[in-house]
């Protein structure tokens, strides 16, 4: 038979509460835990398909409707200016019933732009759109409708949608920034007849190809090309060349972009083998000259000092005693 401990004070039972306690907290705080790492992974891989979703639904809308949206128009801005986003929505609207909803098509979470019966829907709205969207309506042609965007910048690249889920309509335009710079370009060495050029240019966007021409047009193949992206989405481009000085006096480099297109030219100091050769014949000629040109003055000094010497050593001894009585006089 199990033998029965009978406590005389209550130290046991109270130690025993705390340790209950505690593996309820630790058992919520697993749970929590748990709980918190299956909403992320659900979040995770939910992203995808609410993407997918909510372009089939647009497309579902525009069939269903009988009603086939334009192809995406592209409207090309350049960095830091306002874009104005037109989209047709081929029916007449009254701003203060519509429902409309625009958003990007790679975004997968909130909209860009939410309309209500007259209102917009502010909390809607990502934070790297907060006061940069609004809309015009277009008073004379109730189906216009256009969507500002403030400040474009590179991260603003994509295609916005705006629909209207009650008529079934829908409209996209594609927002493309631009941005540029002209390209610094100069002689970093030159080895024997070889000279290596260096090119280097920021703030492009989009991304710019590079190429090296000679004096003729010809392409040159350029030895490295280094893109890198910023934080605001602008590219900076470095590339080098090595360029022949015996064919090659100049060189140009062209960075172009599906909206810009930028150059600079520079000059190559070409020296030839002929030119070598008259650098050197004149570099002679100025040492022989110069030699001649000391002997000349050495001797001018030694004839001048002969000529003293000999009017000291004639001097008569009659005009020498003259001058002694002078003195002593």
């Amino acid at each position: 038979m199990r033998p029965v401990y009978v406590l005389k004070n209550h130290k046991l039972d109270l130690y025993s509460e705390k340790y209950n306690m505690l593996n309820t907290n630790v058992f919520l705080s697993n749970y929590y835990k748990r709980i918190t790492r299956f909403k992320l992974m659900i979040n995770h891989w939910m992203k995808p398909i609410v993407l997918v979703f909510r372009n089939l639904n647009a497309v579902f809308i525009d069939l269903f409707s009988g009603v086939t949206a334009p192809p995406p128009s592209t409207v090309m801005v350049e960095v830091g200016a306002d874009a104005v986003l037109p989209c047709h929505l081929g029916l007449a609207v009254n701003p203060s019933t519509l429902r409309m909803e625009c958003f990007r098509s790679d975004l997968t979470s909130d909209y860009v732009f939410v309309w209500v019966e007259g209102r917009e829907r502010v909390n809607q709205k990502p934070q790297l759109y907060q006061g940069r969207t609004s809309v015009l309506f277009d008073t004379m042609k109730l189906e216009e409708v256009s969507l500002n965007l403030a400040n474009v910048t590179a991260l603003d690249e994509g295609t916005y949608i705006c629909r209207v889920p009650r008529h079934g309509r829908s409209c996209s335009v594609q927002l493309l920034p631009y941005a540029s710079s002209p390209p610094a370009v100069r002689v970093v060495r030159e080895v024997g007849s070889t000279a290596e050029l260096w090119c280097k240019s920021a703030g492009w966007h989009p991304k710019p190809n590079v190429s090296w021409l000679d004096e003729t047009g010809k392409l040159l193949p350029a030895e490295s090309v280094e893109t890198l992206r910023d934080a605001d989405g602008l590219f900076k481009v470095s590339s080098r060349v090595s360029v022949d000085k015996r064919w090659s006096q100049s060189a140009t480099c062209r960075l172009q972009s599906v909206a810009q297109s930028r150059e600079t030219s520079v000059q190559i100091r070409v020296l030839t083998w002929y030119m070598y050769g008259v650098l050197v014949l004149g570099l002679i000629g100025v040492c022989v000259a110069a030699g001649f040109l000391v002997q000349d003055f050495r001797l001018r000094n030694r004839n001048v000092h002969g000529k003293d010497a000999k009017l000291e050593v004639n001097v008569p001894a009659g005009q020498e005693a003259q001058a002694e009585q002078k003195v002593q006089v």
